[in-house]
């Protein structure tokens, strides 16, 4: 997959993006940016018109951050929200100008899809199908069974084990290991160095020995999710460690077997989810978090950063802490541990009072 750069003028990106605009018709637009990274030809966006000031006008000039470097308003365009007063400037007019401007990225630096082929330093075993326009690159192992779907990009050095399936218009980076009968949906991406199905955790011990327990299950990951790079995901135990529609784990996180995670996740780097933890929708975990094994996590819930669930949550509870608690309670707790230098000194004038 190779990133390309596209040129528009301002009229033809705002009519690709169907959006109204004020300004330049022909300014020559090359590139997305934010407001701190503003160069010509550069595209940023706004997400409130009360930072209207930090925009370039017209005939004024802006300095970049880190840069002596200078700009006016003439050479850029900004995303805005509908209804900002434009005064002359090169805006773009949208209801949610962070999609907008995610959508123009992507018109600014499309991606060009490889001519579908494999490698001849790969290698197939028996029985792989390969759906249309598949890549698949330098000294890939598709074990036996395989599958993959149309349009799907397998990059240098992944190990597809016995009976993997991968669905269509998938992205598995360089390194990535997908072991056997684990099933991955449509248009997920596997970052590098990625392990899923690996065996979870699971030993016994009799007379002082640990004793291995097989672990004879599958990972199953649905579609439009993304597994950031380094991060391992657990084969169940008998059934399927599961990871639902939409969920985006971030680089260094441990998912660990027989764990269901709900749809639309969002885990930050270095966190883990101990064994057979039931996750809901929407869940957001910060950085270095930790889910317990065996708890029962509702839907809607955030642990903010370093904060350890050790319990069951319910719906939309936002917590903190290490064990996790409701964040107004972490954060007093947080402001007493502050205090404690304090209130020890006072305690220590007080008893010297006494008889």
């Amino acid at each position: 997959m190779k990133r390309i750069r596209k040129t528009f003028t301002l009229e033809e990106l705002a009519r690709q993006l169907d959006l109204p605009f004020s300004g330049e018709h022909s300014l020559k637009l090359t590139h997305a940016c934010g407001l701190d990274q503003l160069r010509p030809g550069g595209v940023a966006y706004l997400a409130s018109a009360s930072g209207l000031s930090s925009v370039p006008t017209p005939r004024g000039i802006h300095r970049k951050q880190h840069h002596e470097e200078e700009i006016s308003g003439d050479e850029i365009a900004v995303i805005v929200p509908a209804g900002t007063n434009a005064e002359g400037r090169n805006f773009l007019f949208a209801h949610d100008p962070l999609a907008a401007h995610v959508n123009a990225t992507a018109l600014l630096h499309p991606t060009q899809h490889p001519e579908g082929q494999v490698h001849p330093t790969a290698t197939l075993g028996e029985n792989v199908q390969l759906g249309k326009n598949v890549w698949v690159g330098p000294q890939v192992v598709l074990y036996d069974g395989v599958r993959i779907g149309s349009g799907s990009i397998i990059h240098a050095g992944c190990v597809l084990m016995t009976d993997a399936v991968i669905g269509e218009n998938c992205e598995i980076f360089p390194k990535a290991v997908v072991q056997e009968d684990c099933i991955i949906g449509d248009r997920v991406i596997l970052q590098s160095g990625s392990v899923i199905g690996a065996d979870g955790h699971g030993y016994f011990q009799r007379e002082g020995i640990n004793q291995k327990i097989p672990q004879v299950g599958r990972v199953v990951i649905e579609d439009d999710v993304e597994i950031g790079a380094n991060t391992t995901v657990d084969r169940a135990r008998f059934t399927d460690t599961v990871i639902k529609a939409g969920s985006k784990i971030d680089n260094q996180v441990q998912i660990a077997h027989n764990v269901v995670i709900g749809e639309h996740a969002l885990i930050s780097a270095q966190s883990a989810i101990g064994g057979s933890a039931t996750i809901g929708h929407h869940l957001i975990m910060g950085g270095q978090t930790g889910i317990r094994d065996n708890v029962r996590v509702g839907n809607h819930v955030t642990a903010v950063a370093r904060s350890v669930i050790t319990s069951n949550i319910a719906d939309k509870e936002v917590v903190g802490g290490m064990p996790s608690r409701p964040v107004s309670q972490w954060r007093k707790t947080q402001a007493l541990i502050h205090r404690l230098e304090e209130l020890f000194d006072r305690l220590k004038k007080v008893e010297s009072r006494l008889p």
